[in-house]
């Protein structure tokens, strides 16, 4: 599967910003389950584009610009080449074996960043009775997959009820939100159980009627010992597949926000998102 993908935001300020600086996490990823073949970096004023890696191996691309300017776009287009791969399987070892491994103290020291409770993961005693009890004597795939339709019975997908510092407990409260919310709670849940949990940001194929994909998407990558992580989207209430199109992972949000910057201005502004997402049969049609 080959996608076309096209992100581009837009910025207009109140008054001239006279200095800035941009950090773009949109570009997608190269691992084994993607390559990216060609992509370019665009942005209205001009100025060249740094990149470097982050914290968890991914491109960021930061502009710096003193220039003066009341209005800012930035585009991407990229070619990736999605590997057929395939879902399965979930499970290697028995659930002993599995428990055996996750309560063991090397085990929580090497995956302790996605253990731990952050800001928008961590949950209020009034909330964790509503955490889905974990049987134990299953394999950990298959609490999982219940964790990922139970996430997804419990929001209202809505969006502007929530927004980008919205935590899990307040999502929870609402019963409704955005995949970003779908997902804190359910690495918060997950991380309750002991279980590795991770955020992933990304894109989804337009092609197919899944919820979120017009803008950029999110889902979880959960750790399975013997197996490795593996994507889950409750959302949409799938497995993660070659309709998605991994950016980067981290903690929480915090790690993978498509845009951040810090800018020297006065009053308001506003920003515009657009994301594009073609893959080679919608384009042969």
């Amino acid at each position: 599967m080959r996608y076309t993908i096209e992100y581009q935001s837009y910025n207009v300020y109140q008054h001239p910003v006279k200095e800035a600086i941009f950090e773009f996490r949109v570009l997608p990823c190269n691992d084994e389950t993607q390559a990216v073949t060609t992509y370019s970096l665009i942005n209205s004023i001009g100025e060249p584009v740094f990149s470097f890696k982050n914290l968890f191996g991914f491109e960021v691309n930061r502009i710096r610009t003193v220039a003066g300017f009341k209005e800012f776009t930035f585009r991407l287009n990229a070619v990736v080449q999605k590997n057929e791969s395939e879902l399965f399987p979930y499970s290697v070892l028995s659930p002993e074996e599995e428990q055996t491994e996750l309560t063991a103290k090397a085990f929580y020291i090497d995956y302790h960043l996605y253990l731990l409770q952050s800001y928008y993961t961590i949950l209020a005693p009034e909330n964790r009775e509503h955490v889905l009890e974990f049987d134990r004597s299953q394999p950990l795939s298959t609490y999982l997959q219940l964790l990922n339709g139970y996430v997804h019975s419990m929001l209202s997908y809505q969006k502007d009820t929530t927004d980008v510092k919205t935590t899990a407990n307040e999502a929870l409260n609402i019963r409704s939100g955005v995949c970003q919310d779908f997902v804190h709670l359910f690495i918060a849940m997950a991380r309750y159980k002991g279980i590795p949990a991770r955020y992933v940001s990304g894109y989804l194929n337009q092609g197919k009627s899944f919820i979120g994909s017009a803008l950029m998407h999110a889902w979880v990558e959960a750790f399975i010992p013997g197996v490795g992580w593996k994507g889950f989207d409750p959302t949409n209430n799938l497995l993660v597949d070659t309709n998605y199109i991994k950016v980067s992972h981290g903690a929480d949000y915090a790690d993978c926000s498509p845009i951040k910057g810090v800018l020297k201005t006065k009053g308001d502004n506003t920003t515009s998102y657009r994301v594009k997402v073609s893959s080679q049969q919608q384009q042969q049609q």
